[in-house]
């Protein structure tokens, strides 16, 4: 469901029909000018085919995997807490920096959100053994959240939150 309100967007937005000054996350924008609702609107908002295509490639493989483990329910309020509270996060840090106007879209953080609870779940349970297979996916993150023009503030936040969300899901509720 999360990819079809994603290529839904996506769609509209490359017919014309949405604008990404519209949908885009900057500090501006949400504290300054109120509008709350971008803090999920660009998530779901993208402009490049590619950008696009490799963020539904990892949703759908990580994804996957973390409905798998925790079930429905739980892999959307993961998600969704991440984008929201990483994104309120990223955007915090970046204020502290003095950069209130950079916009920001993609689903990239809400599924660094629920890559972070894969991190969390193969940790949990396979202990260190477990890093081996965590290796490549932390390095191929750090190595794409480095590159020009993309937000590895929002990365890092939406992770740490899916992280904690993911925490509690398994000590307290699972």
């Amino acid at each position: 469901m999360l990819i079809l309100v994603n290529v839904i967007v996506f769609f509209l937005v490359r017919s014309g029909k949405l604008d990404v000054e519209d949908l885009g996350l900057s500090y501006h924008m949400v504290f300054n000018r109120g509008q709350y609702h971008r803090l999920v609107t660009s998530a779901f908002t993208h402009k490049e085919l590619m950008h696009f295509f490799f963020n539904m490639v990892s949703l759908y493989n990580i994804g996957t995997f973390v409905e798998y483990a925790f079930g429905h329910l739980y892999m959307l309020v993961i998600y969704f807490a991440s984008m929201i509270f990483g994104h309120l996060l990223a955007l915090m840090i970046r204020h502290s920096n003095h950069d209130d106007y950079t916009m920001s879209i993609g689903a990239s953080g809400a599924i660094c959100g629920i890559m972070g609870t894969y991190f969390l779940v193969v940790m949990y349970f396979y202990g260190f053994s477990g890093i081996y297979d965590l290796a490549r996916p932390i390095i191929n993150l750090i190595l794409i959240s480095a590159l020009p023009g993309v937000d590895g503030t929002s990365h890092f936040s939406c992770m740490a939150v899916g992280m904690a969300v993911s925490y509690i899901i398994l000590k307290f509720l699972w």
